[in-house]
């Protein structure tokens, strides 16, 4: 073993003797404070004794440490992968909301399954915070949908990294029926598919009807109503324009009457990621919901790979992590790629690295691979 590793080894087993024996409180956060940080930035990976040593005793330091410190805690061991899996369980499922909401919303060491598992589970704030989460599969929402309040679906309706399925979707648009705001957070989605479009506009064409016949509300509250269902409902032409639009350009771009690039440029212009992402998953073979999410909160390799497989220009990889930057909440502005980086991937290789992540997908059972429109 490295002389350093032997170091950090022996360091890192002295402070867990001595925060397993410390009786203040604030020594023994501090010390819990000072192991995390040990444990978390070591030059090698903890070992499994490692591992379970530190998850035992902070499990335990936790149980002792006074209300207001407990999130301290949580909040430094959010955004680590190497939290053992049980700590980051135990926090989870913590009744208090503000132990459990840094590792809910952000933890990666969290499997879709745990997500699944706590969503069951939890009360409405530990859904609120797991539907901030920077991805959220169509599994995980379909709980949220069926067992959120509406701050939930609100919440998880503005999330630009979270898959939905047609029946958690056409759920939302339920559940929007009394909710103006969860039908603004909808119809500002780009993934809303054509029968959800339909729905949510009958919906809000229902509604005013309703509120047209009741005349039960202020001249202001109807004004507001007013607008904003204006305002869905121009943003509803506008998907069902763009979704024609959007299929006459890969059909020119298949009849070879426009070049890809062509096609793709006056989207990008729109800032119509879904579109794009549409155009991308008919000729990559994947779903456009998969597509859209990797381009909306996925790895920035993944999507370098995809643009180099169907030899897209650098300047509309720039644009697109341009527009997700500005569309991800809290996201990463300065997230960029070289052009020498980006040419010097090769396009064989890209696609290549395609095919092998669409046959992992198939195996996994992951989203399927004809895209659905």
């Amino acid at each position: 073993m490295p002389a350093t590793s032997a170091q950090e080894t022996h360091a890192f087993i002295e402070q867990l003797g001595r925060l397993g024996i410390e009786k203040d409180s604030e020594k023994r956060l501090a010390l819990l404070r000072g192991v995390a940080d040990l444990y978390l930035s070591r030059a090698v990976s903890p070992t499994l004794a490692e591992e379970y040593l530190f998850s035992e005793i902070a499990n335990a330091v936790m149980r002792k440490l006074q209300p207001h410190q407990r999130p301290q805690v949580s909040a430094v061991l959010s955004d680590s992968d190497r939290v053992p899996h049980s700590l980051a369980m135990a926090l989870a499922s913590d009744t208090d909301i503000a132990v459990a909401s840094p590792i809910l919303s952000r933890s990666p060491v969290l499997t879709e399954g745990d997500i699944v598992a706590l969503a069951q589970a939890s009360s409405d704030e530990h859904l609120q915070a797991i539907a901030t989460r920077p991805t959220l599969t169509a599994r995980v929402t379909d709980v949220l949908i069926d067992r959120g309040s509406n701050t939930v679906l609100r919440a998880v309706s503005g999330n630009a990294g979270a898959e939905f399925s047609e029946k958690g979707m056409l759920s939302l648009v339920t559940r929007a029926r009394d909710d103006d705001e969860l039908s603004l957070a909808l119809a500002d989605r780009g993934d809303l598919s054509p029968a959800v479009v339909e729905q949510l506009n009958g919906l809000i064409c229902a509604r005013v009807a309703t509120e047209a016949d009741g005349g039960d509300a202020s001249e202001a509250v109807a004004g507001l109503r007013a607008r904003a269902q204006a305002l869905i409902a121009e943003e509803l032409r506008k998907r069902k324009a763009n979704i024609s639009s959007t299929e006459r350009v890969i059909a020119a771009v298949e009849a070879g009457t426009m070049p890809l690039d062509d096609g793709l440029g006056p989207l990008l212009a729109g800032g119509r990621l879904l579109d794009v992402s549409q155009v991308l998953a008919h000729f990559l073979r994947f779903d456009r919901n998969f597509v859209f999410q990797q381009i909306a909160a996925g790895e920035i390799n993944t999507i370098v790979l995809a643009f180099r497989a169907l030899d897209i220009s650098y300047a509309h990889l720039e644009t697109t992590l341009a527009l997700r930057a500005r569309k991800r909440r809290g996201g990463q502005a300065g997230e960029t790629v070289s052009r020498q980086d980006y040419e010097a991937v090769n396009a064989a290789d890209a696609q290549r690295a395609m095919r092998f992540l669409k046959v992992r997908m198939t195996v996994g059972k992951a989203p399927p691979a004809e895209n659905a429109a």
